[in-house]
């Protein structure tokens, strides 16, 4: 061979004899053929070491790696390769070299070349492979690589621990193993995204199933790449144990159940201890307020005011604790009406002069202009909530002032913030202590109670009453110098209907427009049914100061009796009676017909929970008065179903 033929290329080539002594030993080799740059390596000039014998050129050559490869080639006729590593200057990488030896017919043929990029390259990938490796290997939670043909190629050690497998019981598994089956399936999700593309995402829950068949509930996450080096595509498969979240998911959602279950209780608790005390508190106010109407002495006046402010107080705080529950168990609704709200501020203020007047405390109201006429709103809970604002300032201030300040701000979609200012010149509060009065049954001190009375709910039922309303409630004091509440709750404008004619028809309601209708009460016929005799001499006595004839029902069967006798022009109903309630009786008397089948009915109840006058009437129940009775609300509510005249009545005592 003529190793000169590959001068050209950038490569050491050369092929060596063996030189042997008398025995058949190799005692040295002897170039028989060389390229140039194998001579330039050699000798200096570039000469050629054909002929030459390497010992002797350099005896220290004998025992390097390259010439024993070489000799054992020649000695067993086998191939080699070996890589080799050389010194360089300093500073410089050692230069790794690689060399092929093949057996000729006269010897063996080395080429040799420098690998020293690829070495490195190599060692470069190797070490990020062992780094990817060891973080995988030790990662907390488990990791699975797989083929496109579900074959396991890899698992690291949280997966094994967590499934009890050794890893050479899973690789080269179908990855169904790891889920309990044979082969592996995924969800159509799952193989929706993996026939769509080849690069997927994909988060899901399962079940992971253990070498001995324990369901272990996990979170998977699972993501597709390809291989740099040979583009094939890979699963990247993370795992989850999320058992220990299913099982406090599963105890809260147990809590959340016994939490709705002790909210249900509690809310039928107070529904019914409301019915309970409102039947007694009616015989109380009820009695108290036709005793009103007689002639007393001014000693005795006096008396009857008492009982009647203190029987108002004690439904007010049994309203506040109602009004709680209901805002807890998330059964307190707003219901905008179209309304005037000046109007409804200045009767809330009118109520609240006389009380202020004789603590020497002025009450100002001031509207701004910027306040629609026209707005829809819950009269009722905006009327709740700046009472209790107006309440809490006459109460805690001792001599002064308290201003009702209302303004109004458009906002989009034909809204309007409203926000109402009550400011006071009274003891102030704390600053530590302001967000406290928001808190249920808390008031800024425990003597705070004792001085001025109450149950502390005022505020916090305003705060939750706005947050309902879209506003809130907040507040800035100063001890010693007083406290500004602000209210802030939505309300939307609405526009009036114009007739054909031009003229313009009001969308507030028609109560209070009896002026246009002709009649009275006196000589009208009445039927009280209710099983406590105390509820039907209440209302009795209250029917009869305005000129009503009044019979009495002790129960639903009983008044169906009546009602088949004689005719009446209005029946109030109780609703919980014995051996027949009103609901039913009611029913019963719409479908069987007779003199009275389309004669007004108003539901007489102590039922006054939310939704409850909605519910009667639902059922088409033509009013509806909850108890303890006030004379002006049964009046007024038999003055509507009968469309006629409210009466004029003289200042009441029992207001709010």
């Amino acid at each position: 061979m003529d190793a000169s033929h590959f001068d050209a290329l950038p490569l050491i080539i050369c092929e060596v004899a063996p030189v042997r002594d008398a025995t058949g030993q190799i005692v040295d080799l002897e170039w028989i053929g060389a390229n140039r740059l194998m001579n330039e390596s050699a000798l200096p000039g570039g000469k050629s070491v054909v002929g030459l014998r390497m010992f002797e050129i350099d005896p220290g050559c004998r025992d390097t790696e390259i010439v024993r490869a070489v000799i054992e080639v020649n000695n067993t006729g086998e191939p080699r390769t070996l890589v080799t590593h050389e010194s360089r200057a300093a500073h410089m990488p050692v230069k790794v070299i690689q060399t092929s030896i093949v057996p000729t017919a006269r010897g063996a043929l080395a080429c040799s070349h420098e690998i020293t990029g690829i070495a490195q390259e190599r060692d470069e990938a190797r070490e990020q492979f062992e780094l990817a490796k060891a973080a995988c290997d030790h990662a907390l939670h488990p990791i699975v690589l797989t083929s496109t043909a579900a074959r396991i190629l890899y698992v690291n050690r949280a997966l094994c621990e967590m499934l009890g497998y050794d890893e050479n019981e899973l690789v080269d598994q179908n990855v169904g193993i790891i889920f309990g089956a044979k082969a592996f399936r995924g969800d159509p999700a799952l193989n929706q995204k993996i026939a769509a593309s080849d690069v997927i995402q994909h988060i899901g829950e399962t079940n992971a199933v253990t070498k001995s068949g324990r369901r272990i509930p996990v979170e998977a996450r699972l993501s597709s790449a390809r291989a740099s080096v040979n583009g094939e595509l890979v699963y990247i498969s993370y795992f989850r144990d999320i058992s220990e979240e299913r099982r406090q998911a599963d105890d809260l959602r147990d809590a959340l159940h016994r939490a709705e279950q002790a909210t249900r209780l509690k809310s039928e608790f107070l529904a019914n201890m409301s019915h309970e005390i409102r039947t007694p508190l009616n015989g109380v106010l009820g009695m108290a307020q036709v005793l009103s109407h007689t002639s007393l002495t001014p000693a005795q006046d006096e008396q009857v005011s008492v009982i009647l402010d203190s029987g108002q107080t004690l439904m007010v705080l049994l309203n506040d604790i109602l009004d709680l529950s209901k805002i807890e168990a998330g059964q307190m609704e707003v219901s905008p009406v179209a309304g005037d709200l000046r109007h409804k501020l200045s009767r809330l203020y009118k109520l609240h002069e006389t009380a202020a007047r004789e603590k020497d405390v002025t009450v100002d109201l001031f509207v701004h202009p910027s306040v629609p006429s026209r707005l829809m709103f819950d009269a009722v809970r905006v009327r709740q909530c700046v009472g209790n604002l107006v309440s809490n300032a006459i109460k805690f201030t001792a001599k002064g002032k308290v201003l009702i300040a209302v303004s109004s701000q458009p906002e989009p979609d034909n809204q309007h913030l409203v926000t109402v200012h009550v400011s006071d010149t009274g003891c102030g509060i704390a600053a530590d202590k302001i967000e406290r009065v928001f808190e249920s049954f808390a008031q800024e001190d425990g003597s705070t109670t004792r001085r001025f009375g109450g149950t502390g709910l005022g505020l916090p039922i305003t705060r939750k009453l706005a947050q309902l309303m879209g506003g809130t409630v907040t507040a800035v004091s100063e001890q010693g110098k007083g406290s500004v509440f602000t209210l802030t709750f939505k309300a939307g404008v609405y526009q009036p209907v114009i007739l054909d004619s031009g003229s313009e028809v009001s969308l507030l309601p028609a109560r209070g427009l009896h002026s246009s209708l002709e009649g009275d009460l006196s000589g009208r016929r009445a039927l009280v049914a209710d099983d406590n005799a105390i509820n039907r001499r209440v209302a009795r006595s209250f029917l009869e100061l305005h000129g009503l004839i009044v019979t009495e029902g002790v129960d639903g069967r009983d008044a169906l009796g009546v009602l088949e006798r004689e005719r009446f022009d209005v029946v109030l109903m109780d609703i919980h009676m014995p051996i027949l309630d009103g609901a039913e009786a009611f029913k019963r008397l719409r479908a069987v017909g007779g003199p009275n089948q389309n004669t007004p009915i108003v539901a007489l109840t102590a039922d006054c929970m939310r939704g409850d006058r909605e519910r009667f009437l639902a059922k088409g129940f033509d009013g509806y008065v909850s108890k303890p009775i006030d004379e002006r609300s049964l009046i007024t509510a038999i003055t509507q179903v009968l469309s006629i005249q409210e009466p004029e009545f003289r200042p009441a005592r029992l207001t709010g």
